[in-house]
């Protein structure tokens, strides 16, 4: 406590002015003392002092005494001093006019750019962008940062025009910031600017060139990630993801959900041949490898391709890992749409599932087409009638208007037709409705 005290002592106003005081009594007590001793000094001179001094200039004579000479060289050097201070003053009196200019320029462009930045976060996009013009005109010889003060206030423009609907003039500000000292904040702001207009080709090199100078700026991976997605480069979104997700900035689901959505449009795109999809699935790793979206498209287009063995054993695979709320029933539709060497292997995998999930319409379903493609008609009405008794659905509906009408029962497939009908009816309002919400 003493300690502080102290510093509080020594850093007080009062306290310094108080020194100030102290010292000026002393400093003009010694100016006395020395003068009064310089007197003394004169007078025993001038008393004792019998020398005289003779200046002949031809046909002029002077003569003076010591003491007269000492005080006329005392005064020339008083006045010599005077006259090399006042040209000294006078040489230096530009620069410091130009030195007050430039302070009252630069405070002029602070002034503006703080006025900017409250109109802008206040929602005045006119007047802040007024305001970073004017800043912007700051005359070239500002001093001390200005140039960059000038390019900030160009920034400032831009985001108040971005912000303001005034696109077309947001742009064209930034494109004026030439400085390589400036460039890092010009591109980040150009790049931001044209993914909000939806230009994100335009933006992917912007953001490229800038994640390769700084691969940890968190705000520029973000938007590469935006970018490539929107640019459809499903290879980068993965690429720029990892080091996203290790700074830990952003939640981990959300990762997560780019990273799978990138990996079933990879599968989308890929060659249609069997190795190339089977080993590209085969190297994910089991966290994605495993979810009913990436398998369901896999499984899609090896159906397409003819490979109903390998979808089989795809979604087979799969569907003997999911528990829970991770039982997914578009993979049961798939799985009765693909087509292998072997159905009864088939309903017999299926029936297996059905043990331990007895009351799933979508897996009863399943069954019953697996059923009908094997020709064992009851067992196929009996699994489907279970499936809408259950939970009714347009497919199930339709599938069993096809069983009743192979099995010769014309009236039942037209019941099941209508209620498809009015199934189909009832899903269109409620799109209708969720849309107008």
């Amino acid at each position: 406590m003493l300690f502080v005290r102290r510093e509080r002592r020594a850093s007080d106003p009062a306290v310094k002015r108080g020194g100030v005081m102290t010292n000026k009594p002393i400093r003009w007590a010694i100016w006395m003392f020395a003068t009064a001793a310089l007197a003394v000094a004169l007078a025993l001179a001038g008393r004792y002092g019998a020398g005289y001094t003779v200046f002949v200039i031809p046909p002029w004579r002077i003569e003076m005494s010591m003491i007269m000479f000492f005080l006329l060289i005392i005064a020339l050097g008083g006045l010599s001093y005077f006259a090399v201070r006042l040209s000294i003053r006078a040489a230096e009196l530009p620069q410091q006019l130009r030195q007050q200019k430039r302070e009252r320029e630069k405070a002029r462009l602070l002034a503006d750019l703080h006025n900017s930045l409250g109109a802008l976060f206040s929602g005045r996009f006119d007047d802040a962008e007024k305001l970073a013009k004017r800043a912007m005109s700051a005359k070239e010889d500002v001093e001390d940062g200005g140039e960059d003060l000038r390019h900030l206030a160009t920034a400032l423009a831009a985001w108040a025009a971005h912000e303001g609907g005034n696109l077309p003039a947001a742009l064209p500000y930034l494109e004026t910031i030439q400085s390589s000292r400036s460039a890092n904040m010009r591109d980040a702001s150009k790049a931001y600017m044209l993914l909000a207009e939806g230009r994100a080709g335009e933006a992917l090199p912007v953001l490229q060139a800038l994640a390769e100078k700084d691969p940890t700026n968190i705000g520029v991976l973000k938007m590469k990630v935006e970018a490539e997605i929107a640019a459809r480069a499903w290879g980068d979104v993965l690429q720029t993801l990892g080091p996203l997700k290790r700074t830990g900035l952003i939640p981990a689901a959300a990762a997560d959900a780019i990273r799978l959505n990138a990996e079933v449009e990879l599968m989308k795109s890929r060659p249609a041949q069997r190795d190339s999809l089977l080993d590209a699935w085969r190297k994910l790793d089991t966290a994605i490898r495993y979810q009913p979206v990436l398998v369901d498209t896999l499984a899609a287009r090896l159906i397409a391709l003819g490979l109903g063995n390998d979808a089989v054993a795809v979604l087979e695979e799969t569907i003997d890992r999911l528990t829970g709320e991770q039982w997914s029933p578009q993979l049961l539709v798939r799985y009765a749409q693909a087509k292998s060497d072997s159905t009864l292997a088939q309903i017999e995998r299926a029936e297996g599932w059905l043990r331990q999930q007895p009351r799933d319409a979508a897996l009863l379903a399943a069954l019953g087409k697996l059923c009908m493609r094997q020709a064992l008609w009851g067992k196929a009405q009996s699994y489907l009638e279970a499936s809408v008794a259950l939970a009714p659905s347009l497919d199930a509906h339709m599938t069993l208007a096809r069983l009743m009408e192979q099995t010769g029962k014309p009236q039942e497939a037209m019941r099941h037709i209508r209620r498809s009908a009015e199934l189909a009816n009832q899903d269109q309002r409620g799109r209708a409705e969720s849309v107008a919400e």
